[in-house]
């Protein structure tokens, strides 16, 4: 992992709105087929659960959240903002990729993380979606566009809210949650 700082080095307050940028920490993407008993039993002896098939399903255990992100493919995030050491990278490549069962990738530096945490957190981010977040369930994660920027969003509860955005986007998104919130 490269050392990145964070890109919005701030934290803004908006009339019951708080919205920061999250501490980098470890971000893998993992494919492969579920009904591959080879893949689906090595993964799931690694992460200690079952790796879950709907999407937007999100599970958490311990250190980790599990994100089924689509047919085949999860999103594993760390909840451990103090230990990045990425051991938990390597020991899926080793019995994932090694014996071509799937693919394992660190997306750590490619996406950063917002949290929106208030009552009108879900109002900022209907305001140029054409995604209903009220009917997202609570931890629950979709996919979506929010002025028509690629993002996932996780949902906790309805006033604490995640949003991965690609790093690259992340600057443009930023000030678009900024400009949105101080008309709250």
């Amino acid at each position: 992992m490269l050392e990145i700082n964070t890109t919005i080095n701030e934290s803004k307050n908006f009339n019951n709105l708080l919205m920061e940028e999250k501490t980098p920490i470890l971000k893998l993407n993992l494919r492969g087929k579920i009904n591959n008993k080879d893949f689906t039993s090595n993964a799931g002896k690694i992460l200690g659960v079952i790796l879950p098939v709907e999407v937007g399903i999100i599970i958490s255990k311990g250190h980790l959240s599990i994100i089924s992100t689509g047919p085949n493919e999860w999103l594993l995030i760390s909840n451990n903002k103090e230990n990045n050491d990425y051991e938990l990278e390597n020991i899926l490549f080793k019995a994932i990729s090694k014996n071509n069962l799937g693919a394992v990738t660190n997306i750590t530096d490619q996406f950063t993380i917002f949290s929106l945490v208030g009552s009108n957190a879900l109002q900022v981010l209907s305001k140029s979606s054409p995604f209903n977040f009220d009917a997202l369930p609570n931890n629950f994660s979709a996919q979506t566009l929010l002025n028509n920027i690629d993002i996932t969003v996780v949902k906790k509860d309805k006033e604490n809210i995640d949003l991965l955005v690609r790093r690259s986007f992340s600057s443009h998104l930023w000030a678009w949650l900024n400009d949105s919130a101080r008309f709250l």
